[in-house]
């Protein structure tokens, strides 16, 4: 199956200003989902989507290329990021290029890797047509709940872990992704939570870099 992979990177963002060029752990933040992208060895192509000239720099230095910048129009808060794709898919479709499945990798998910990545495809080749989008655990549901109108808590029924959309994977078959067709099924990739971290806050890119630290931090031994 011949995958593309988007990268969407717009330049604005109100909560943390820059957020793609924002420094973690040394580095831009978008060069994290680029390397992993390359690094899975299962996309054909992948291509930044971006209305950045400075955000397609750095990517470029990882190997991921922006073949044309987004248009004003489509770089808006309210912009659909589905709208967006669908500009680059068609620009690279009038040069020749077709696809069976489109993959989005959000570059505020950094702690995904080229592994996540793989499985999520492998997932989808094997259950395809559906799609597949990528979670991570919450809490148990009665963790969970509600304020009522009275100021009590009403937890969620059951027992079972609630999960979330983390934002690293969203995986479709090109056809319904460009015609905005609803899969016959969407299937889930779980990711753990340390891995799942979806980036809004300055607050979410200490706690990202804190986790790469641990990563990459020297097993300790038992006394």
């Amino acid at each position: 199956m011949k995958v593309v992979g988007l990268i969407p990177a717009r330049a604005g963002s109100k909560r943390l200003p820059n957020k793609n060029l924002a420094p973690l752990n040394g580095r831009p933040l978008i060069t994290y989902t680029c390397e992993a992208a390359v690094a899975s060895g299962v996309l054909a192509a992948v291509y930044l989507n971006t209305d950045s000239p400075s955000i397609a720099a750095a990517a470029r230095e990882c190997g991921v290329s922006c073949p044309v910048l987004r248009p004003a129009h489509l770089a808006l808060d309210e912009t659909p990021t589905q709208a967006s794709n669908r500009f680059l898919l068609e620009f690279v479709a009038e040069r020749g290029e077709t696809y069976d499945a489109v993959m989005t990798l959000q570059p505020t998910s950094p702690l995904r890797t080229g592994e996540d990545i793989r499985e999520a495809l492998a997932l989808f080749e094997a259950n395809a047509p559906c799609a597949v989008v990528s979670v991570s655990p919450v809490a148990p549901a009665f963790w969970l709940g509600r304020v009522g109108k009275d100021g009590r808590f009403e937890p969620l029924p059951g027992g079972d872990v609630v999960y979330r959309l983390n934002g690293a994977i969203y995986l479709h078959l090109y056809e319904d992704y460009v015609g905005s067709r609803q899969a016959p099924r969407t299937l889930v990739y779980p990711m753990p939570i340390d891995r799942g971290v979806d980036i809004d806050t300055w607050a979410d890119l200490q706690y990202a870099s804190f986790l790469l630290q641990e990563r990459t931090r020297p097993a300790r031994r038992s006394a």
